[in-house]
């Protein structure tokens, strides 16, 4: 699967829990960046997203992987930010979207769209959320993991078939007609 060759191309630990982080609960860039130890429920299995589009606080599960991945860049540290960059006291936006786009040149994928040729944060985003509902996953469910203000947003941007179904039905349909 291409999203576990892109979590895996990172450099080191931080970049492969950032990655991962982005590919497992489709946070955006900023959220990640402004992500805290002390935002990390490790009990419970949560993260809490307390700065999300609008300003808006949102709780997003963990799988254990991910929790695993964060222990190990967080170790003994109590609190502060949790993902430090070398040049100030957190990572910028700026920052996150060279971690990934060097990963994505490291794993070799490109961004399926033609007009952008580099794997974002965004993309990684869209594809968490394509994953989620091509497994069943409720678009309700959905909207309160990527922070949506309304379901209606998420089922505007998700609840319609992706350019790849359309094909995969395409060419079922048109192999029973011929």
């Amino acid at each position: 699967m291409k999203m576990a060759r892109i979590t895996e191309a990172g450099s080191s630990l931080r970049d492969k829990a950032i990655l991962l982080l982005l590919a497992e609960t489709g946070l955006r860039r900023a959220e990640v960046a402004s992500l805290r130890i002390e935002d990390i429920r490790w009990k419970e299995n949560l993260l809490v997203v307390k700065n999300g589009k609008g300003g808006k606080m949102r709780l997003v599960p963990l799988t254990p992987q991910l929790k695993s991945h964060l222990s190990a860049v967080v170790g003994d540290r109590k609190g502060g930010c949790l993902f430090a960059s070398s040049r100030g006291p957190t990572l910028s936006s700026r920052q996150i979207n060279r971690i990934v786009a060097a990963a994505g040149r490291r794993a070799n994928i490109r961004n399926p769209n033609p007009k952008y040729s580099q794997i974002t944060p965004h993309l990684l985003r869209h594809s968490f959320a394509r994953l989620w509902k091509d497994r069943g996953g409720s678009i309700e469910a959905l909207a309160k993991i990527l922070g949506h203000k309304s379901v209606k947003t998420t089922w505007d941007l998700y609840g319609t078939m992706s350019l790849e179904d359309v094909q995969r039905e395409y060419q079922r349909i048109t192999r029973k007609g011929g």
